[in-house]
């Protein structure tokens, strides 16, 4: 594309950092990530949330990078939203960190921000693997 003049959208970048987040490669995805950025491409919410979720999966050591990774999105005008915590939520709840899961679900509603059918589903599926079916009936019922 690029001998060719023809300068990437980005849905191409964001197409490629989702390969490399899927690959493993975050420190590439994140670095490409950083040249958009520098370059002032006008990223969307897909490509943060893409950014959030490789993070995510990359293991646990990762949470601090996510955190920082969220104010950033804040400072640079992307509220945090539901969308991007339904994504930490989901991989904590993947991970066994059922109880950090809870504790940031927790925050999300002092926040004020309104959690969804997703939010309640990853938590539900973690409570019910993890033998808490009675804690997931009542979480359901409240």
């Amino acid at each position: 594309m690029l001998k060719l003049g023809v300068e990437p959208s980005v849905v191409t970048l964001s197409t490629l950092i989702n390969g490399l987040c899927r690959q493993s490669k975050i420190s590439q995805a994140v670095k490409l990530f950083d040249e958009m950025v520098e370059k002032g491409y006008q990223l969307n919410l897909i490509v943060y949330s893409t950014i959030l979720n490789g993070l995510c999966k990359t293991g646990s050591g990762n949470i601090d990078r996510v955190v920082r990774f969220l104010r950033m999105m804040e400072e640079r005008g992307f509220e945090r939203n539901i969308v991007a915590y339904n994504t930490i939520i989901d991989c904590l709840c993947k991970k066994g960190s059922l109880n950090e899961a809870l504790d940031l679900f927790s925050h999300v509603t002092v926040k004020g921000i309104r959690p969804n059918t997703v939010t309640y589903n990853c938590l539900i599926h973690a409570m019910c693997n993890s033998g808490q079916q009675r804690e997931a009936t009542r979480f359901l019922n409240n």
